[in-house]
């Protein structure tokens, strides 16, 4: 564990201005033996039943999970964290069991499931209602829309989706970054200016000076975030919010070991100044502690200091945080020159300011959401950069023929060697991000698959033939979809121009309204 340790933050005890590789690859740390031994336990239907796992699983997950792949940590999450009958459920996800004979309908999970009717209009107003009605219930939470006869998995993956997106709205003044106009992800009309961030989404601080409520607003949606974050995790659905790493640090409990080599997660352009200048404050440090100097050259080394060729006083910076003139770093800050003496203190406020001090309030509420529905301290088992995946499912996957066709089930009317089959592959493998997004957004209802990709898509993409009536040419209709079996009902058309056009058109005009198909 010393050893993994070392090799994880070794450049944490020198002077290296951003987080590097480790020395070793991380898989040299995993164990093949203990995880061939914990997969058999975890994929034993009759000891997730029984709940009969062995106590060192647990233990050695939490003491050095790097001894375990990801998708193993995966699996013992889902098979202790919650009930029995959601870890049966996860299992029969993960090997794709849905057949029903006697043996599986015997150990079929029970899951209480809670329908909660949403209009598609103030779709984050309704989504904080359905969270704060289900309170701290254990029943899987299904979502319809009204006016829509859609229900089950289609409707309720993208309501996750939606309200992923409605949370990044930037008039909500939750996150730092700049605003991107897009057309509304819930079908109105107008453009809405969303919050973007490279390095993905973090709290923008808080002053201490600043209006209860607005502190109180900006607290209720961080709480509602939280809460419907771990709601999310424990029904299996994806959510689809680019959060910071720095976030999710947060998350783990980790915010006291934040440094300023982690604000290059919040905002790379102030990064790189803060690193410019702590340059100049190891080249200072460094003479100070160099004995081969009197004390004139001493001082002139000193007054020789630059960035950028101006001296710091010159650059005029003064106690207020980067990005936000109103917030000071200390009291009477706005009237405070950086200079080379109190340089040292500056940029030690700057990093607590950023990523401790203006976001405690925002990260004491969303734990207290998220604590409604289950410990944060289950989470240990995961190192902050594999949270995303587990919230978030796959970021990218190449989807070349070869794949396509290992993962997808052509039935009723089509083979592996079908025309159409061939043309959808053939397709789908020169879609580029948005594409891919728009394309599993209609066909499953959630524009991310889960971890694992493809592979792990469950019910798999079945591709069945949409039939017509004798004289209709299928050149002139639609594909269509069932959301909740992840059923892609397509045509034989004629050409593959045709299909990739009419696909286009669907994906794009076939979202956000679940009818009968």
């Amino acid at each position: 564990r010393i050893l993994h340790a070392f090799n994880r933050y070794w450049s944490t005890m020198y002077e290296v201005p951003c987080p590097v590789n480790p020395v070793l690859p991380y898989i040299e740390f995993l164990s093949s033996k203990l995880t061939a031994k914990a997969n058999r336990q975890l994929q034993d239907p009759l000891v997730i039943m029984t709940g009969n796992l062995p106590n060192w699983l647990a233990e050695i997950s939490n003491a050095a999970p790097f001894l375990f792949p990801f998708d193993t940590r995966q699996l013992l999450f889902y098979a202790t964290t919650f009930d029995r009958d959601r870890a049966l459920m996860r299992l029969q996800d993960n090997t794709g069991d849905n057949g029903t004979t006697d043996s599986t309908d015997r150990v079929a999970p029970r899951l209480d499931r809670r329908r909660k009717q949403v209009s598609r209009t103030e779709l984050l107003k309704q989504a904080e209602k359905v969270m704060e009605d289900i309170g701290n219930s254990r029943a899987l939470l299904e979502i319809q829309y009204e006016n829509e006869v859609g229900t089950g998995l289609g409707p309720t993956l993208e309501f996750y989706a939606l309200v992923s997106k409605e949370v990044q709205k930037s008039d909500l003044d939750l996150w730092r970054g700049d605003g991107i106009k897009e057309k509304s992800a819930i079908g109105e009309d107008e453009e809405i200016l969303y919050c973007y961030s490279p390095c993905g989404l973090f709290p923008a601080p808080l002053p201490r000076n600043a209006k209860a409520a607005a502190i109180n607003k900006v607290k209720a949606k961080f709480k509602f975030l939280g809460k419907f974050m771990a709601k999310a995790l424990m029904d299996s659905r994806m959510l689809d919010i680019p959060l910071s790493l720095v976030f999710y640090k947060w998350l783990l409990g980790q915010e006291h070991s934040l440094t300023s080599s982690d604000l290059q997660h919040l905002d790379p352009v102030v990064a790189k100044s803060f690193q410019q200048l702590e340059d100049v404050l190891h080249q200072k440090q460094r003479i100070l502690t160099d004995k081969s100097h009197t004390d004139e050259s001493q001082q002139l080394a000193l007054e020789s200091l630059t960035m950028d060729g101006c001296s710091i006083e010159d650059l005029d910076i003064n106690f207020t945080l980067p990005g936000y003139s109103n917030i000071e770093l200390k009291k009477g800050g706005q009237d405070i020159t950086v200079t080379l003496d109190n340089l040292e203190e500056y940029l030690q406020l700057v990093v607590h300011w950023s990523q401790v001090e203006g976001v405690s309030r925002q990260f004491e509420a969303f734990r207290e959401g998220f604590e409604e529905i289950f410990t944060l301290s289950t989470l240990q088992s995961f190192y902050p950069e594999e949270l995303e995946q587990l919230f978030c499912g796959n970021k990218k996957e190449m989807w070349d023929v070869k794949m396509l066709m290992e993962c997808c089930r052509p039935d009723h009317g089509y083979t592996h060697d079908s025309r159409a089959v061939n043309f959808l592959f053939e397709v789908l493998s020169c879609y580029d991000d948005v594409e891919q997004r728009q394309f599993l957004q209609f066909v499953t209802g959630s524009p991310r698959l889960p971890v694992g990709g493809f592979r792990s898509l469950n019910p798999p993409l079945t591709i069945v033939r949409k039939s017509f009536e004798g004289t209709e040419n299928p050149d002139n209709f639609l594909p269509s979809v069932m959301t909740c079996v992840n059923y892609l009902k397509l045509p034989d058309y004629s050409t593959i121009d045709i299909m990739r056009e009419k696909l286009t058109v669907a994906a794009k005009e076939g979202q956000l309204s679940f009818h009968l198909s």
